[in-house]
């Protein structure tokens, strides 16, 4: 399945649609229990509420049971017992009179959680967990509690479970597409999916070709799979022969229909595929980012004095790095003599891969030193060495699946709390907030508002209040838009009156607590760097009711599909954030004092890449048009 890409920006189902479908319509989770005969309570979503809690005396939960030393201590007072309680809890038995029907409808006709337990209570009972502690363990938790952004990391990168532990295929086209004899953007999308044959899972092609082998034969059901064969063979002549794309559209419909009525299944291979601009306008791409080296290497200074360290993060299939090196070889040849590629790379299959494809295959056929290139099998966030060398870091498409910290806010204070979430004894999800702040949730809230986009300032201005106005407004605004400290508190106290399910805290802020330890790491490890970065600067369809929230799809059936709560079963979810370079550039710059240069992904090529070379014949250009949700930042 092709995603339809946009001649202004390329959608986020173009970037990663391009997956298998699972083998099986409703593929069966490994660590499923067909005994559990627990009745799990699905009008209740992951989100549906917020609860707030301290989070202060988790680590001396056996000073709170002990035994009582007395009767008089073994009777709590009233008011103690009601502290902390839920207004959807059940309530005790008591001696008071009267009745309340607001109170009783709430109490009864409210799936609360956790039955008579207290938030605090429940919170207490599990010991916290961090993703690093997690990534020991080969199947997911349960019974434990941990920060968001351990949670998201724990889902991607968990080497035994995480989204990126399966087998990826990335895709790479043998040889470039040559724009200047394709006519024009629909043509060139008929080329883009010609080349995802070679992924065609090939137990397809041999069914199909058995049946046909058998169509002699009395079987119907073999006939019908040939002349299914047959009729899906005409039709793609007949479509070729037209220019008119709602033919081709038609055709692609009809030939569906046809499969399935043959029962076949048409699909790629059950890997992951991805692709990238990189991938995709090889190798005109990478020679535009080689250019920006080249030309910085000396303006900086470093030419003749040093010699150029390139590290790549994420390096894919290392079609960068030999469009990057084979540039320099033929334009700098002096250059190419003291350059040396370093690809840091967390996945264990894909360095595989890059070793023996990148290295075996592509620089010796192109003729590259193979000595000049390093794989570091390693986390940059487990980078324990500083490079006191001047080096260039490319981050191409990194930032989006950096792991986020959730923050909610006091509708009467203002004051932040960290999410947290728990995963009860039967695997389910729930958010707490507590005020206590991890580092660099607390250090990125400080930047940020002592910086030029700060929140609370901007709350005073003219353009501030307007957004205030506008979170009012109760079906025409987007609201997921708006900051949460922006928003109207009054509106949000009044909701919270009638729907207390999130304990009078604001809609959820996603905070780049990754990114910002990213950069605390180019600072320490990497002091004379020059960052190169690019990323989505906008994401569609992320999920509702939180500022700055994630895209979190799947692919089931060869069908995207996008889900609304990051709280999935972990590993089966890509989870993807856009990234605020204005907001990423200050904070940049706070941490590593170093001035950083945001720019369109038009603007950045248009300056750096011979625009020429991928132009079709009626003059539209794929490479600047696509990616219009992507930027570029430099330092």
């Amino acid at each position: 399945m092709i995603g339809r890409i946009k001649p202004i920006s390329i959608s986020i189902e173009s970037r990663r649609s391009l997956f298998s479908k699972f083998k099986n319509a409703a593929k069966t989770v490994e660590d499923f229990k067909k005994d559990d005969t627990f009745h799990h309570e699905y009008s209740i979503r992951p989100d549906t509420f917020a609860f707030k809690v301290s989070g202060k005396n988790e680590m001396s939960r056996s000073l709170t049971t002990r035994k009582p030393r007395n009767d008089k201590d073994a009777a709590p007072k009233e008011d103690e017992h009601l502290i902390g309680r839920h207004p959807f809890q059940k309530k005790v038995a008591s001696n008071k009179p009267g009745f309340n029907v607001v109170d009783f409808v709430y109490r009864n006709a409210t799936n609360y959680p956790f039955a008579d337990k207290t938030p605090q209570e429940v919170f207490n009972s599990f010991p916290s967990i961090n993703s690093k502690r997690l990534g020991q363990r080969k199947v997911r938790p349960q019974k434990v509690k941990m920060l968001t952004s351990d949670f998201i990391e724990d889902s991607l990168y968990n080497p035994h479970y995480g989204y990126f532990s399966k087998e990826v295929e990335i895709f790479h086209q043998d040889k470039p597409f040559d724009y200047n004899n394709i006519d024009d953007v629909d043509d060139f999308m008929d080329h883009w999916q010609k080349a995802y044959a070679k992924y065609e899972d090939p137990k397809v092609k041999d069914a199909k070709r058995q049946n046909a082998e058998r169509s002699d034969r009395s079987s119907s059901k073999a006939a019908a799979n040939y002349v299914a064969s047959e009729a899906i063979a005409r039709e793609a002549a007949a479509a070729t022969n037209t220019n008119s794309k709602f033919a081709k559209r038609a055709h692609k419909i009809q030939e569906k229909e046809l499969i399935q009525s043959a029962q076949f299944q048409q699909t790629k291979n059950s890997m992951q595929l991805w692709h990238t601009p990189t991938e995709l306008f090889s190798p005109y791409y990478g020679e535009a980012l080689a250019r920006y080296l080249l030309v910085n290497y000396k303006l900086k200074g470093d030419y003749p004095y040093h010699d150029l360290i390139i590290y790549e993060m994420g390096g894919g299939n290392g079609t960068l790095m030999c469009n990057v090196l084979n540039y320099i070889k033929v334009n700098e040849p002096d250059v190419y003599a003291r350059t040396k590629y370093k690809i840091i790379e967390i996945s264990n299959q894909l360095a595989t891969k890059q070793f023996n494809h990148a290295i075996s295959a592509k620089l010796i056929s192109q003729g590259l030193d193979t000595s000049k290139v390093e794989i570091i099998n390693k986390s940059i966030f487990q980078w324990d060495t500083v490079v006191s060398e001047p080096c260039f870091f490319i981050a191409l498409e990194v930032f989006d699946n950096f792991s986020h910290d959730l923050i909610r806010y006091d509708n009467t204070t203002g004051e932040p709390y960290q999410g947290h979430v728990l995963i009860d004894e039967h695997g389910d999800f729930y958010e707490f907030f507590t005020p206590e702040l991890s580092p660099y949730s607390n250090a990125f809230l400080q930047l940020r508002e002592n910086g030029k986009h700060s929140v609370l300032q901007s709350s005073t201005t003219t353009a501030g209040k307007l957004q205030t106005l506008k979170s009012l407004v109760p079906i025409l605004t987007d609201k997921d838009a708006i900051h949460p400290l922006l928003q109207s508190s009054s509106k949000l106290r009044w909701k919270h009156t009638l729907l207390p399910f999130k304990d009078n805290l604001t809609p959820g802020e996603f905070i780049p607590t990754r990114l910002l330890e990213f950069f605390q790491i180019l600072k320490h490890k990497f002091p004379q760097h020059s960052l190169l970065c690019s990323d989505f600067h906008y994401l569609p369809k992320a999920i509702p009711g939180y500022f700055n929230g994630p895209v979190v799809q799947t692919v089931l059936q060869d069908t995207m599909v996008d889900v609304s709560t990051y709280m999935c079963l972990q590993g089966y979810f890509d989870i993807m954030f856009p990234t605020d370079f204005q907001l990423a550039s200050e904070i940049y710059k706070q941490v590593t004092g170093k001035v950083a240069r945001v720019e369109s992904h038009k603007e950045f090529l248009e300056e750096w890449s011979e625009v020429e070379m991928t132009e079709t014949k009626k003059g539209e250009n794929p490479m600047l048009d696509f990616y219009g949700n992507v930027s570029f930042m430099s330092s």
